[in-house]
């Protein structure tokens, strides 16, 4: 089978330089996106036009700079590596030099263990953003300024899964409660509470509708 090769290229923004990434070969077809690496990869403009020549068997092997190129966050980079897989593309990583599947399609062992990796040290750094969130409140509560939230104070269901996108999209990608907690940092009671108030509102709207 003859090889197709793309490269993918994602910076945060339009200032930001992405020279660091490109260094394309003849015959290799460049998409680019400068779009916030919150934004899943089928919804970014390079993002779907690679998605869709693949589709369309122009394209059968695509190169990155590193895997956290392909998503906001683990799920989101095993999602699209998955449809990789699903669509029999190879994947270049050029951080580790390394190709992330093997001959039969399936995922290369370092490759997962590096995605697992990556989940670890976001998991990492969602605890240690907490736990200085902890620190700062016990300080504001010793100089007597910190005031919480009002007594009697509510949150509207639609404000609340606001707060809690992160969550919503990931119950909404079907993953189970526990997976979704120790992803996000999240306890597993406001994960359950985010599904309980998502159902209601989802239940509300077919009723209106």
């Amino acid at each position: 089978m003859k090889i197709k090769k793309a490269k993918y290229i994602r910076v945060s923004s339009l200032e930001q330089k992405s020279e660091r990434q490109i260094e394309v070969e003849d015959n290799i077809k460049l998409y680019e996106d400068k779009i916030s690496g919150l934004i899943p990869f089928k919804e970014r403009p390079a993002g779907k036009r690679l998605m869709k020549d693949i589709e369309n068997k122009k394209i059968n092997y695509v190169i990155i700079h590193s895997v956290d190129r392909l998503g906001r966050n683990v799920v989101e980079m095993q999602k699209q590596l998955n449809w990789f897989i699903e669509n029999k593309v190879q994947v270049f990583a050029e951080n580790i030099r390394m190709e992330l599947l093997n001959e039969d399609g399936t995922m290369n062992s370092i490759a997962k263990m590096i995605i697992d990796l990556l989940g670890s040290v976001a998991t990492l750094e969602i605890e240690a953003l907490k736990e200085r969130q902890m620190q700062g409140i016990k300080i504001a509560k010793a100089k007597g300024i910190y005031k919480g939230r009002k007594q009697g104070a509510t949150m509207s269901d639609k404000d609340y899964l606001k707060r809690h996108k992160d969550v919503v999209n990931l119950l909404k990608d079907g993953l189970s409660l526990n997976k979704i907690s120790k992803l996000t940092g999240k306890a597993f009671v406001t994960v359950k509470a985010v599904k309980l108030k998502l159902e209601f509102t989802q239940t509300n709207n077919n009723i209106n509708n």
